[in-house]
C-alpha cells in the first residue's frame, strides 16, 4: 500500500505567473553599403542575362526583388510585446496556446542569444523564435514546464545563414 502511494505522482500546483516584456523583432546589425555589393553585382549579371535572352519580365522581377531586398534589409525592426501565463503565450496580442505547441527550446549563449524556441503543431510554419531580452531563462524554463514539454530544438539553416552572413 505503502508503495503504491509513492508511485503515484501528483500533479503538480502551477504557481500562476505572468511573464510580460517588450523585445524588438529581431537583432538590427547595421550594413555598410558594401554589403550590398555582393548581392547588387548577382543582380546586375542576372539582368544582363535577361536582356540578352530577351526575358523582359524576368529582369522586372529581379530588380523587384534586388528592390525588396534592399528595403527589408535596412528596415528598422518593430518592438513586439510579449506574454507568457498560464493560458498560454501571446506574441503581439496574438495567442498561441499550449495545446497547439509541441515543445519549447531556450537557446541560451550568453551574451549574444538568449531566444525561447517553439515548436507548434503547424506544418508551414511549425517553429516560433521569441527573444527573451531581460527576462530570466531559468524562470521561464520552469513555469513553461508545467504545460509542454522541453525538447532540443535545431536552428534552421534560414536562421543560421542569416546569423552568418549579418541580416
Amino acid at each position: 500500500m505503502e508503495v503504491d502511494k509513492i508511485n503515484k505522482k501528483e500533479p503538480k500546483a502551477v504557481e500562476l505567473r505572468e511573464f510580460v516584456w517588450e523585445a524588438p523583432e529581431y537583432e538590427r546589425k547595421e550594413k555598410a553599403k558594401s554589403w550590398f555589393i555582393i548581392p547588387a553585382i548577382i543582380a546586375i549579371a542576372i539582368c544582363v542575362f535577361a536582356l540578352l535572352t530577351d526575358n523582359y519580365l524576368f529582369m522586372v522581377l529581379v530588380l523587384m526583388s534586388f528592390f525588396a531586398f534592399y528595403i527589408y534589409a535596412n528596415k528598422p525592426p518593430r518592438t513586439i510585446k510579449f506574454k507568457i501565463n498560464e493560458k498560454g503565450i501571446e506574441v503581439d496580442n496574438r495567442p498561441f496556446e499550449f495545446e497547439h505547441l509541441r515543445s519549447f527550446w531556450i537557446f541560451y549563449n550568453p551574451p549574444l542569444e538568449k531566444t525561447l524556441s517553439l515548436r507548434s503543431r503547424k506544418t508551414f510554419f511549425p517553429y516560433l523564435r521569441i527573444p527573451l531580452a531581460d527576462e530570466s531563462p531559468t524562470e521561464i524554463r520552469k513555469f513553461l514546464l508545467n504545460f509542454i514539454p522541453e525538447k532540443k530544438h535545431q536552428e534552421s539553416l534560414i536562421d543560421i545563414w542569416m546569423k552568418k552572413s549579418g541580416f
